[in-house]
């Protein structure tokens, strides 16, 4: 995650998986009820890292992928605030190709 990909100014996938782990991180605080994220597929590995508490230091093992478009949904119960995937990469609102 500390790789240097040379590019003047740029940030380490560390640095980007901070910045995302703290914005998901705020997403409880909000009153809203309901939220929306919207990523990029590499964004989304890290913002689903986050919202199940993995430890920054194990995200660069992992990978989670899902169609361009789709949904994924990660409800918190109410009691005792444990967070889940509920689904990964939904497509089913998308019109099926032919």
């Amino acid at each position: 995650m500390a790789h240097d990909e040379g590019i003047p100014g740029a940030e380490t996938r560390a640095a980007f998986a901070r910045r995302v782990y703290a914005a998901v991180n705020a997403v409880p605080d909000s009153r809203c009820a309901n939220q929306v994220i919207v990523t990029h597929g590499g964004t989304l590995t890290f913002v689903l890292a986050a919202w199940i508490g993995m430890p920054l230091e194990a995200a660069g093992y992992v990978a989670f992928h899902a169609p361009a478009g789709s949904i994924t949904r990660l409800p918190e119960d109410d009691y005792y605030h444990n967070r889940r995937i509920e689904s990964l990469g939904d497509t089913r609102h998308l019109p099926t190709r032919r």
